[in-house]
Parts: C-alpha cells; structure tokens; sequence
C-alpha cells in the first residue's frame, strides 16, 4: 500500500459529512479513549491540537471540570464554526499546529487525535506541542494502526482504485500514512524525542449502510464530485459484492479500525 500525504479542503460539506459520519462511527467513541490514556485530571490546563469540530475537547472538559480550562485548536474555520456552536465555553482559536502562539510551559496537557496525518510538517508540530507543554506535563498522539490487510477500508480503498483510479486511493488512504511500523518511531525521534510509550488499541467503526460508507468517504477524499451516476453505481455495486462480509444482520458496516496512541513526557 503506496501512502500519500493529502489534506481536504474543508467546506461545509466536509464539516456536515464528518459531523454526520466520523463523529459517531469514530471521534466518539476514541475520544474517550485518549482522554483516558492521557490521564487528565480535574483543575488541567488542555490544549487539543488539530480539534475538528471538538469531539475530543468536549470529553476532555468533563474531565478538566470548572476549574480547569481546555482549548481547542485548528486550522480550518469551518471546523471550529461548527465546534462553537455546539459547546460555547469552550476556548476554540484557530492557528496552525506548527506555530502555535500560546506561551512555553502552558499546558499540562497536549493533544493531538487523529490529525498528525494531515499537517505537512510533522515534525514542527511535534516540537510546538512539546514546547507549549509543561515540564511536567504530557503530549499524547493519536494515529491510526496500519490498514487492516482484507479489512473494509481496504477493500474499499482497492474499490475506489480500480473504478476511481489510483490518486483517488492514495488519497483515501492518507489517515493511516503514520501507522507502518516504524513511521512514527522516526517521526519522534526526528522531532527531539527519545523516550515515548505506544499503546495500541482496537476498534470497530460503524456505519448507518454500506452506502453511507462508500459516499462519506469519497465524499471526504474529494472524489465523489467527480463521479458521475453510472461511475458511481459501478462502484456501489462492486461495493456491494465485496464489502458484504462487512455487514451486520440490521445492514450496518462495521469497519475494523486500530489506532496507536503515544504518550510522550516533556522533562
């Protein structure tokens, strides 16, 4: 599997999708997961990097409590638009990951779920969240395991090569670029860290149909524009054939989806 780098450009349209989809088969459900892993504690300063629309904001501030404070950050207005509207008390700033305009030192927590992927330069990311956090404090990264071998994104990313071609697969297959073995150990090291923990863990994403798992994600590699109907039929009835191993008795999809969180502490 070839990985590329691809950041979508987040319209509306993205936000609804990922608020529609991503958010309950997968931000959800993980969001709770890194909050646990990166031990907050009530009274924390939480700063969550590249937060979205603020899934993992939100299960983090009812951890912080009323005396601490989280913050969210993101490039993309629109995400952070729809992160307002839903929870206002919480510090959403837009500015980009790899500098940040927060102080040294600031933070007892440092965040990043799901979005590491996406910023071109991973490694200035990495030393701003390090130098925003406190000594004591802890940086935490969540990125996806590898891609599943016969699993659902697989066969759907093979799907989308063979009909869509093969810049709309790489494209597709850009959120599990950090998760081949060793990837993020050279990331880490190339960004001043030499000590971290990995701790892998398993999941399951589900989905409404088999349908609304093909459309999300063409829809979110910025491929679904460019299809007409007949193109977009041929997929779906591909689709239909060889995603349906995937599917439960009510007709949801359920996609195996592992991820590997690091923990990495600023002394």
């Amino acid at each position: 599997m070839e990985y590329s780098q691809f950041t979508p450009e987040v319209t509306d349209e993205l936000v609804r999708v990922h608020e529609q989809y991503l958010v309950p088969a997968i931000y959800a459900q993980w969001a709770n997961r890194v909050a646990e892993i990166a031990e907050i504690e009530v009274g924390q300063q939480v700063l969550d990097v590249g937060c979205g629309t603020g899934t993992l904001s939100r299960a983090v501030r009812l951890e912080t409590g009323l005396t601490g404070k989280v913050t969210g950050l993101d490039v993309n207005q629109a995400m952070l638009d729809s992160a307002q509207r839903q929870s206002p008390k919480i510090d959403w700033q837009i500015g980009d990951a790899t500098a940040m305009s927060f102080k040294d030192n600031q933070f007892d927590r440092v965040l990043c779920q799901f979005s590491l992927m996406f910023i071109k330069n991973r490694v200035a990311a990495i030393k701003e969240m390090l130098r925003v956090c406190k000594k004591e404090g802890l940086v935490v990264l969540a990125t996806w395991g590898p891609l599943h071998h016969g699993g659902a994104y697989d066969v759907l990313i093979n799907i989308v090569r063979n009909h869509v071609g093969n810049d709309a697969a790489k494209k597709m297959s850009s959120p599990w670029a950090l998760g081949k073995p060793g990837v993020m150990d050279a990331l880490l090291l190339s960004s001043g860290v030499n000590e971290y923990e990995c701790h892998e863990r398993f999941g399951q994403a589900p989905y409404p149909s088999m349908r609304a798992f093909v459309e999300a994600h063409l829809r979110l590699a910025g491929e679904f524009e460019n299809l007409d109907e007949q193109a977009f039929q041929e997929v779906l009835s591909n689709a239909h054939t060889k995603l349906r191993p995937f599917l439960s008795p009510g007709g949801q999809l359920i996609a195996q989806l592992n991820a590997n969180i690091f923990t990495v502490k600023d002394e």
